[in-house]
């Protein structure tokens, strides 16, 4: 137990760490290649925050526990617009700042929806399906595709004047590797407690993973809140959802291994993801209204937004 709390803890602050160190050298990299200021938001952080979902996703794959791994991914789109996004809500609130969204956020809520449909009617049919997987990430490329035909028109603001890193690249993949072994450290910390109290890979899945793994947006979102960069928040927990949901959902079926779904159940998940769908629409809705009229954040939305994922636990456990 004491092997199993200590490797999670290493790895939940090997994770903080170089989430965060993979994120920053992400932009920084794509800016030396050119890309534009939206597709970096949309794209390189958002896959920047969801790359410790897919690589936990990846080793308890390789451990054939389906139900960990579907966990893994409602857990942590749930806690990042229930946690993560309430967090945010609540600081602004108690400053007693006025939040503000661009009209062009609006394309990528409607895609946020659509996407969390998608995943919905995916993993009711049968998330561990190659098919399924073909499916997520054909449309994983095309959401990309089009968040790079809206970039490319943004003006060439990628920081040339900026003096960059040195060793960028080199800096990119050490940073990916800290974060291969911070996420083998959670999983493996994660089936230690599974053994040890015989507890359901969905409980485990929903919350020693999915917090585990989301810590990075909640730290992030806590800093760019107080100083006041919301938006950045607010667009990376649109394209991190999308992710997680479109490509680490897909990482199972590839596998093609029938034991994936050994235990998996649909009635077991159904109230889950209705909660994910229902605070999904409720976070898409309010930005879109924001998007429409600047207003005073809401301490009551963010307090439902964070009581949401505590109500959550108890259909997950």
């Amino acid at each position: 137990m004491i092997i199993a709390l200590l490797a999670i803890t290493s790895g939940i602050a090997l994770i903080w760490v170089s989430a965060e160190k993979l994120e920053n050298y992400s932009v920084y990299a794509a800016r030396e290649f050119g890309f534009s200021p939206f597709f970096i938001g949309s794209t390189v952080i958002a896959f920047g925050t969801s790359a410790p979902e897919m690589l936990t996703t990846f080793f308890v794959s390789l451990e054939n526990k389906g139900s960990m791994v579907i966990g893994n991914v409602i857990g942590s789109n749930v806690a990042n617009l229930s946690l993560v996004f309430g967090s945010m809500l609540l600081i602004i609130s108690l400053k007693k700042l006025r939040i503000k969204q661009e009209v062009a956020i609006q394309k990528n809520l409607l895609i946020l929806l659509i996407s969390s449909f998608l995943i919905w009617l995916i993993i009711g049919i049968d998330p561990f399906n190659i098919f399924s997987s073909l499916i997520l990430l054909t449309s994983l490329i095309l959401v990309i595709s089009f968040w790079y035909k809206n970039g490319v028109s943004d003006e060439n603001e990628n920081g040339n004047n900026i003096d960059l890193p040195k060793y960028v690249s080199l800096k990119l993949v050490l940073s990916l590797m800290f974060l291969v072994f911070a996420a083998w450290l959670i999983t493996f910390g994660a089936n230690q407690i599974l053994d040890e109290f015989s507890l359901g890979e969905l409980f485990i899945g929903y919350t020693v993973l999915a917090i585990g793994t989301s810590l990075p947006e909640i730290a992030a979102s806590v800093s760019l809140a107080l100083r006041g960069r919301y938006e950045t928040v607010t667009g990376t927990l649109i394209g991190s959802n999308i992710f997680n949901g479109l490509c680490v959902l897909a990482i199972p079926g590839l596998f093609m291994n029938p034991n994936m779904s050994s235990g998996w159940s649909y009635s077991e998940w159904s109230p889950l993801l209705f909660i994910l769908f229902i605070i999904t629409f409720i976070f898409s809705y309010y930005i879109f209204s924001v998007s429409k009229k600047e207003r005073n954040a809401s301490i009551l939305l963010s307090l439902l937004f964070l009581s949401s994922y505590f109500v959550s636990l108890y259909f997950a456990y």
